[in-house]
């Protein structure tokens, strides 16, 4: 048996609506026996009016040995079957004691391959197994089956044994009465599992865990899974809302929870259908990419349909910039990374990129909640962060970002070649190749003296200047007036490079305040960061010496307990000598006594 306790010890620290996915995913692996629905409902408990909640379905149920299977730990009838979602045996039993303290289980099942139609009852209770005292884990169950037109009991142990378990399922149940019990297969038409989870968690405000008021039509979690700002903002931007909700909200979450659903297969929660969701449709400017791991998990060659496609796009209200991003990451069709945010930039880059891609090739995690963190999960995530990276500096600019990747034709088009034309604002050219080179050198050297700042843009030197003389004509003729004409040049420089120039500086100086600004953010971090861990060492420190203290003390009463109890020994022995003694005593008075009656 396992003890009760180690389930306990991490059952509170997974995501609540994970605990759901697991039972829809049990109801999704019924298809296979003919499902074509599950129902997600809220009910109240008969015998306190305390909110329960409700999972069904319709597929094949559970015969008695299948359902003693599933309500112990560590058994998976899944284990061997390659396409079924779970394969580690503890989903039912951990994700129904997430949500409440006790379960109820009603299955029957159809008789097939010549064995008669069943029905079960379990019960999977904390609140019973903690006020019995029991450390292990006891499931009492009682079954029935078919013969004719009644229902007869199925004994194992004996007739005892089995009133026992009704006893006792009926004591912890919210149902009366072994009538009020029946009555729950009435909603099970022949087939199928009705599981009801009672006495739900309560969060540190004594407020229960889910929250059922808010929505009528939903499911949905207080604390900090809850963020105020993002519910707000999920009804001014429509096309994000499953991102920003899906963390709180069971319709949310249910409805991007599975990359295909069957067809004919119906998610039904508190009475309405949940509409299954393509993040596709949410995307603009959608592209695909295709990923094929170098090898597998296992080191050896990848197989040629180990593959994943990756489509990314833009979120459709990713032009009002907001921080919108992230991959939703399938295995077997069910989702396991929702929005993975695989690339945190300084900045806006990567806004509103949001991805699709189903990996069947990395393991994911026993809770379903996450991949192993191993070495395909790097690659992927390293090819992830790459795909990313390129097309928002490819896309970026057509939902108003500046544009990532430069034109090959330049801002400014200034250039020390002589044959090359030098543009202004205005769209007008003047070419160079007519003017005469000693004029050109003599504005390069007026132009660097104080009188005549240097133009930037233009290229000094003298063996710039020999190449640029070869390649005026030779018959051109000095003009004379040589100081005019390089007035009217630098003149006409500052006015068509000036601006680029200025343009230029400006940027320059922006990116040397953006670098400080961010040099000044990081020193305020890291003086930040060696705060808290300063805080932290001191904190320790004060909990050594407590617990130093603690030690102390409790030696201190350890050694007055042993020498108070070495007392009371010293004590008793010599109480037990007196009374020794005071018996010799009395003996001895006893045989005195007839002496003296005979003596008078």
């Amino acid at each position: 048996m396992v003890s009760w306790s180690v389930i306990c010890v991490h059952l509170r620290r997974n995501f609540c609506l994970a605990a759901f996915a697991e039972l829809l995913d049990n109801a999704l692996d019924e298809v296979s026996n003919g499902a074509k629905f599950v129902v997600v409902d809220v009910l109240v408990n008969p015998k306190d009016d305390t909110n329960m909640l409700l999972v069904q379905d319709d597929g094949g149920g559970m015969s008695p040995d299948k359902m003693r299977q599933c309500m112990s730990l560590g058994y998976s009838s899944k284990s061997k079957c390659a396409n079924i979602i779970g394969q580690y045996g503890n989903g039912f039993k951990t994700s129904t004691m997430r949500l409440g303290a006790d379960i109820i289980v009603f299955s029957c099942c159809g008789g097939k391959d010549g064995k008669l139609p069943t029905k079960s009852i379990g019960l999977l209770s904390y609140t019973f197994l903690k006020s019995t005292g029991k450390e292990d884990i006891v499931v009492p169950m009682i079954d029935f089956e078919k013969k004719g037109h009644d229902w007869t009991k199925i004994i194992r142990l004996s007739p005892e044994d089995w009133h026992k378990n009704l006893e006792t399922i009926v004591h912890w149940s919210p149902y009366s009465n072994e009538d009020e019990l029946l009555q729950q297969f009435d909603f099970v038409d022949g087939h199928g599992t009705r599981i009801i989870i009672y006495n739900l968690w309560e969060d540190d405000a004594g407020q229960q865990e889910l929250d059922f008021d808010t929505d009528k039509q939903d499911i949905q979690i207080r604390g900090n899974s809850r963020d105020e700002k993002n519910i707000q903002m999920s009804i001014q931007y429509p096309n994000s809302g499953h991102f920003l909700t899906y963390r709180h909200s069971l319709r949310s979450y249910a409805s991007i929870l599975y990359l295909r659903l069957p067809p004919g297969f119906h998610m039904i929660l508190r009475g309405k259908e949940v509409d299954h969701h393509d993040l596709l449709n949410d995307m603009i400017h959608a592209s695909e990419v295709t990923y094929r791991p170098a090898s597998l998990e296992n080191g050896g060659p990848p197989d040629k349909n180990m593959v994943a496609e990756v489509t990314l796009g833009f979120v459709k209200d990713a032009v009002d910039h907001i921080d919108v991003q992230g991959f939703n990451v399938y295995h077997k069709n069910r989702l396991i990374k929702p929005f993975w945010r695989v690339w945190n930039a300084a900045g806006s880059d990567g806004r509103g990129v949001i991805g699709v891609l189903e990996a069947n090739f990395i393991a994911p995690a026993h809770d379903k909640q996450g991949f192993e963190r191993t070495i395909g999960l790097s690659r992927l995530e390293a090819r992830l962060v790459h795909f990313q990276k390129t097309y928002w500096r490819k896309n970026c600019d057509k939902i108003g970002y500046a544009p990532r990747i430069r034109s090959n034709k330049p801002a400014s088009p200034i250039k020390s070649s002589m044959g090359n034309v030098i543009s202004d604002t205005k769209g007008h050219t003047e070419n160079l190749s007519n003017i005469n080179v000693g004029s050109y050198r003599r504005f390069i050297d007026t132009s660097t003296s104080p009188e005549c700042p240097s133009a930037d843009g233009i290229t000094r030197g003298d063996n710039g200047m020999e190449q640029a003389q070869e390649t005026v004509t030779k018959k051109e003729k000095v003009d004379e007036d040589e100081c005019t004409t390089n007035n009217r040049l630098t003149k006409r420089l500052r006015e068509v490079g000036g601006l680029s120039v200025q343009e230029l500086i400006r940027d320059l100086q922006f990116e040397r305040d953006r670098s400080r600004s961010l040099e000044s953010q990081l020193q305020k971090a890291e003086q930040k960061l060696r705060d808290q861990v300063q805080e932290f060492e001191k904190k320790i420190k004060e909990m050594d010496k407590e617990q130093e203290t603690l030690i102390e003390v409790f030696q201190e009463e350890r050694e007055k307990r042993v020498a108070e109890e070495d007392r009371l020994r010293k004590q008793l022995k010599r109480a037990s000598v007196t009374v020794d003694g005071l018996v010799e005593k009395v003996k001895r008075l006893e045989k005195m006594i007839p002496i003296c009656k005979t003596g008078k």
